[in-house]
C-alpha cells in the first residue's frame, strides 16, 4: 500500500513540473514575440521618422525652390519690360535719326569726300556757309569737267557759266594698285582752278576739294563751289548774285564792275 501511494506522488510531481515547464516555454515564447514585435515597431518608427524628416527636407527644399524660381520669374519679367522699354526708346531714336531719302543721299556724298582724305573742317565750313541767308534767288548751275593732268593726253576740258565764265582745273594723277600714274586727277591730293572771266582777268585756287571762290563780273557776284563727285570729275556750282549794297568783293576791281556784256573767250585761246 505504500509502495503505490509512492508513486502515485511522484507521477503528480512530474505532471506539475510539466505543467510548470509548459507555462514557463510559453511565457519565453510570448515575450520572444512581444520582443520582436517592440523591435519591429521601433525600427519601423525609427524608418517612418527618417521617411518623414526626408520628405520634410525635400519639402522645404521644393518650397526654397519655388521661392528661388518664382524670384528668377520676377527678375525676368523686370528684364523683359527694361528690354521692351530700350527697344522701343531705339526704334524712337532711330525713327528720329535715320535720315530721310535726301539726306541720306547728302550723307553718303559727305562719306566719300571724308573716304576721300578731304579735311572735316573744310567741309564744316562749305556746310555752314550754304545755311547763311542772303539776297541772293538765282538758281545754282551745277556742271562737271575733267581736271587736266601731266599724263593727260585729251584737250583741256572747261566748263562755262552765264557766258562770263570759264572754269579749268589741273589736278595730280590717281594711281593704280600697282602705282602707275592714271590720266584722271585724284581728288585726294590738290587741285588747282582757273576762273578767267570776259576781260581775259583770270583767278586761282588751289587746294583739296571741296572749296568755295566768289569772283565780280559784269555787276554780279559769281558764288562758286566744288567738289569731287563721280570718279575722274570735278562738279563746279555756280550762281550769279546781285552785289551787296555797301559793295562787292573786296577783290573785284571797278574794271570787273563795269565790264561790258562779251563773249567769253573759247577754250582754245586760254592759256594753261
Amino acid at each position: 500500500m505504500m509502495a503505490s501511494y509512492g508513486t502515485f506522488g511522484e507521477t503528480r510531481r512530474r505532471q506539475r513540473r510539466a505543467a510548470w515547464w509548459g507555462v514557463i516555454r510559453f511565457l519565453c515564447a510570448l515575450v520572444a514575440v512581444l520582443a520582436v514585435g517592440v523591435y519591429g515597431y521601433l525600427v519601423g518608427a525609427s524608418a517612418n521618422q527618417a521617411r518623414t524628416a526626408q520628405l520634410e527636407a525635400d519639402l522645404a527644399r521644393a518650397q526654397q525652390d519655388s521661392l528661388d524660381l518664382h524670384d528668377r520669374m520676377a527678375a525676368a519679367a523686370e528684364q523683359s519690360a527694361d528690354a521692351e522699354a530700350a527697344l522701343e526708346s531705339m526704334r524712337q531714336r532711330l525713327a528720329a535719326e535715320i535720315p530721310s531719302s535726301e539726306a541720306a543721299d547728302l550723307l553718303a556724298r559727305l562719306r566719300a569726300q571724308l573716304s576721300a582724305g578731304v579735311d572735316p573742317g573744310r567741309l564744316s565750313v562749305l556746310i555752314e556757309a550754304a545755311g547763311e541767308e542772303d539776297s541772293c534767288q538765282s538758281e545754282p548751275v551745277t556742271k562737271r569737267f575733267m581736271p587736266r593732268t601731266p599724263v593727260s593726253a585729251g584737250p583741256l576740258s572747261w566748263v562755262r557759266f552765264d557766258d562770263r565764265v570759264v572754269v579749268t582745273g589741273e589736278g595730280e594723277p590717281a594711281r593704280s594698285e600697282a602705282g602707275l600714274a592714271e590720266a584722271w586727277y585724284d581728288p585726294a591730293r590738290p587741285v588747282r582752278l582757273q576762273f578767267r572771266t570776259l576781260d581775259g582777268a583770270t583767278s586761282m585756287i588751289e587746294g583739296i576739294v571741296p572749296f568755295t571762290h566768289r569772283i565780280v563780273v559784269d555787276g554780279k557776284e559769281y558764288r562758286f563751289s566744288a567738289v569731287s563727285t563721280l570718279p575722274r570729275f570735278l562738279e563746279v556750282t555756280g550762281r550769279a548774285c546781285p552785289l551787296p549794297e555797301a559793295g562787292g568783293d573786296s577783290s573785284a576791281s571797278a574794271e570787273d564792275m563795269q565790264t561790258p556784256r562779251a563773249s567769253v573767250p573759247e577754250p582754245d585761246a586760254l592759256t594753261e
